[in-house]
């Protein structure tokens, strides 16, 4: 014989149990300022344990309790960082009786506005927020709405507000001093739009690790996309974006000896094009990549990135927001978390030749 489940308990059971109208057992339940007396609290709190009541949050949300929401700005919501980023934080939130509420922006400033503007509106609990877009008087605007927020991804000089910073001159500097390390010596530095403050600091720390290594790094170093067509962000068009430039570079009459990408997933399509084109990596050049999504221990060959850990960014972020959302912490916390290198299978050392003794 089937063993039926057992149903789940209802708002309409907890107060037929307590003896109480359901609106009131909702005052409860819901954490309302409305005042209930103590004995009809007691007994309210008693029954639902009893009966073993989980609320449903996202009808809450639904009727207007924002006060559990929190609200996440992402440029994408198909890149894996970003997804991985999501999880952390989903994590986080849910443990914390909260629900994250994610939007992408796709890389548009007039987007990240509204998304902002329309958060004010519904009075979220706190945000966490990647912005390509962020000005001072955003933080005042939230701050004056009594919506704390959280800053990551994307550096930011502003005092006024927390924030998860990524050292990204250190990537940079750190992915030449490895292929230089590695004994290449022609390295060029692969992106789409150099336009936000990410890739403009992991360049300069490029730049300059390309000199400590004793290589010079001039214009002819630097292969920009600016070709992939439509607008905001997207995994596919990061992929996009390197194949683009892997077409660039196999318009060269000289292959470098390696490329680093911005991100794995123009690095990505970069191998993918190099190698429908009959260049193998890393046997015939090496491909560094940076962030350390999932998807490039996948692929073949496996590739060597710098990693900007999504997980503990996300987990950090939120973290750092529940201090203010649940214990009114109104101190300002900034943390910078440092590259780590991923060695794989895409990068290749170079040994000079050693003459033998006769």
């Amino acid at each position: 014989m089937v063993e039926r489940k057992k149903k789940k308990a209802t708002i309409k059971d907890v107060a037929g149990m307590a003896h109480v109208s359901i609106a009131t057992a909702s005052r409860v339940l819901s954490g309302s300022d409305y005042p209930v007396k103590e004995e009809l609290k007691s007994a309210i709190l008693a029954a639902a344990q009893k009966l073993d009541y989980q609320p449903n949050v996202f009808g809450q949300l639904l009727r207007g309790a924002t006060n559990k929401q929190i609200g996440v700005v992402v440029p994408s919501i198909s890149n894996p960082f970003y997804s991985q980023l999501f999880a952390a934080v989903q994590k986080v939130c849910m443990d914390q009786g909260y629900v994250p509420i994610l939007y992408s922006s796709h890389s548009d400033r007039n987007m990240e506005q509204h998304y902002i503007d329309m958060m004010i509106h519904y009075r979220v609990a706190g945000t966490l927020l990647s912005l390509m877009g962020w000005e001072p008087g955003m933080c005042r605007r939230l701050e004056e709405a009594g919506i704390p927020c959280v800053l990551f991804d994307q550096p930011h000089e502003d005092p006024e507000v927390s924030s998860i910073d990524f050292d990204f001159y250190s990537g940079g500097k750190l992915a030449a001093e490895y292929l230089t390390g590695a004994g290449h010596r022609e390295i060029v530095f692969a992106t789409g739009s150099v336009d936000r403050p990410s890739r403009k600091k992991l360049l300069a720390g490029f730049q300059a690790g390309m000199e400590l290594g004793g290589c010079s790094f001039g214009e002819e170093h630097l292969v920009v996309n600016h070709t992939v067509k439509g607008t905001g962000a997207s995994a596919m068009k990061d992929y996009q974006c390197g194949q683009g430039l892997g077409e660039i570079i196999l318009e060269r009459p000289y292959l470098p000896d390696a490329v680093f990408a911005v991100n794995d997933m123009m690095a990505i399509g970069i191998i993918k094009k190099l190698e429908t084109s009959g260049i193998h990596v890393p046997v015939d050049i090496s491909v560094l990549g940076f962030d350390n999504v999932e998807f490039g221990e996948m692929i073949v060959p496996a590739l060597t990135t710098i990693s900007q850990s999504a997980y503990r960014t996300g987990e950090l972020a939120a973290e750092i927001l529940f201090e203010s959302v649940t214990e009114g912490s109104r101190m300002k916390k900034k943390l910078m978390l440092e590259p780590v290198l991923v060695e794989r299978d895409s990068v290749r050392r170079k040994h000079n030749k050693i003459r033998r003794n006769q």
